[in-house]
Order: structure tokens, then sequence, then C-alpha cells
């Protein structure tokens, strides 16, 4: 779709000058609650999963996970323009979030993958071509996706945490990161600790902070014991076939993979599908969305070679 080089000094930035014009319009025309997509729910196992849908539903699919407190809301601006680029794009709540809540105690990455596999197949979205993205715990979740006996053409890693056990814990702490009455009272106390967010997100994360369930955000950030950015499940062997891109943010501007541990996932998914953009935090589709859909086209290979 382009030629554009945009990397330099080992750092990825965009703008909407560097997408297709007919990405940047659907990004534009994108509303934070997601009123352009088609809303279905499909019950796996005693679950019943809520999701968003953008695109033709006959093309490739690719399905995006969010992380803990968050939901499908978060990919607002990022899925209609993927879809714009042709693929079929399913924006999931995941278990004890969003619409789907229904938590079932299952905290475990490889319990989750399980469940996110079986529903998936209900949902007639393993299909050739698959490409699964996740955010956050999103990414260890799909990164144990082929060890639960489900392989994706391609997995895309979000800034999947990778970090010790009681920098997780510490985030249960977090002021910020709690259930809200309503979601004026969490847009509120979001909008004064980011100053530099659009509405549209403020309002896609406050909706998410009065829907999770608190067990549920407890259980899986402080029962997984330490984090690895789903390095461990990527080890699999059934995972070895899958090409796996790493997206993530900068340490030193908020993202969760320390510099020393970049090397290690260089190793297993290679140089060169591991990309840093450029002053991002851990979720780089909120600050930056351009770059971050430039990031994914390239997983996907859409974007530059």
């Amino acid at each position: 779709m382009t030629t554009l080089e945009p990397i330099r000094d080992g750092l990825l930035r965009a703008t909407a000058a560097d997408l297709p014009p007919d990405l940047v319009r659907a990004m534009e025309a994108a509303a934070p609650d997601l009123s352009g997509a088609r809303r279905r729910t499909v019950r796996s196992g005693r679950i019943p999963w809520a999701s968003a849908e953008w695109g033709d539903p006959s093309a490739t699919p690719l399905v995006l996970i969010h992380g803990v407190t968050s939901n499908a809301e978060t990919f607002w601006r990022v899925a209609p323009a993927l879809a714009a680029a042709g693929r079929h794009v399913v924006a999931v709540d995941m278990p004890g979030h969003g619409r789907t809540g229904s938590w079932q105690g299952r905290h475990r990455f490889t319990e989750t993958a399980a469940d996110l596999a079986a529903w998936l197949r209900t949902a007639d979205l393993d299909r050739p071509g698959l490409a699964v993205l996740g955010h956050s715990w999103g990414g260890l979740v799909v990164a144990a996706l082929p060890a639960v006996g489900l392989v994706p053409d391609r997995l895309i890693l979000l800034d999947p945490p990778a970090l010790p056990l009681s920098a997780m814990e510490a985030m249960t702490h977090d002021p910020l990161e709690r259930p809200y009455a309503t979601v004026t009272e969490a847009s509120a106390a979001i909008r004064s600790a980011n100053p530099g967010w659009l509405e549209g997100d403020i309002e896609a994360k406050a909706l998410g902070l009065t829907q999770f369930d608190l067990e549920a955000v407890v259980a899986i950030l402080i029962d997984n014991g330490d984090w690895d950015g789903g390095l461990g499940a990527l080890a699999d062997p059934a995972a070895g076939r899958v090409p796996v891109w790493l997206i993530r943010g900068e340490f030193a501007r908020g993202g969760l993979i320390p510099e020393a541990i970049v090397p290690a996932f260089a190793s297993r998914v290679g140089a060169d599908h591991v990309i840093t953009i450029a002053d991002a935090p851990h979720s780089p589709q909120r600050l930056y969305p351009e770059a971050t859909i430039l990031a994914i086209l390239r997983a996907l290979g859409l974007a530059w070679p």
C-alpha cells in the first residue's frame, strides 16, 4: 500500500500524511462509541462474547484483543482504519471486561487463551490468513494461542508487559485504574490525569473503567507471577512456525518492555519484526494512532518492504 521508509534511528514516526487517504478518512470518521461498527454476541462455553466488527465479513480476519480494565473501544480509531485496508476487523470484549463480563475465574494466560481460541472457532474467525493482535494483557494471551491449539497466520503483540510481579502488583494500587460508578466520573479523572488525550480516547477509556470486574483484574495482574511479554509462550514448539511481530512504546516514555528485554524478543521474532514507536507510551494507539496503524500494516505485510 505504501513504500514509505518510516523508521529512523530505530524508531517509527508517522503522521496522517504517511497513510493512504482512505485509511485516514476512516480514522477521522470513527466514533469512540463504535457507532460505525456492527455489534454481535457469540456464546462460547459459558461466556457471551461481545464484539464490534468492521469491513467485509468475507475478508481475511484481523482480531484485536484489549488489555486489563479496557474494552473494544480502545481500538476505536485503529479498527476502522484497518478495515479500510481490506481486513475484516473484529475487536472483542474479553471475559471480565466490557459487555462480555461473565468472569469465570480463569486468570492464567493459557486459560484465557484457550477460552479465546474456543470463541474464535465458534465465531467462525479461525480462517486462513487470520491475524490476532493483543495489547498489553491481550498480548500475553494471544502469544499463548498456538500452545493451546490455535495457530493463526500471524501474531501481533502490542506492548505486552515484561515486568516482575512486584511491578504488576503495584498496578493494582493505581488510583486511576479503579471501578467508577459513572462514565462522567471516570472521564473527569482520566481527563485530569491525561491532558494530551483526545476526548474520544477519554470517553473510550472511561467506559472501560465502568465495566470491568475488579476481581478479574486483580487476579490477572498478580496471580500470573512475573510477566514476560509472552516470550515463554512463544517458546512453545507450536508457535515456532507463526510469524510474530512486536510493536512497542519506548520504556522511557511509559512503555512496559524494558530496553534490556528487547534483544530477547529480537532473537525470538527477528529484529526486523520489532517496531518501536517514537515517544509512545504503553498504549500507542491513543497518542500515536497513525504510527500504530502503520506498524500494524507492516506486520500484516501491507506497508513498507
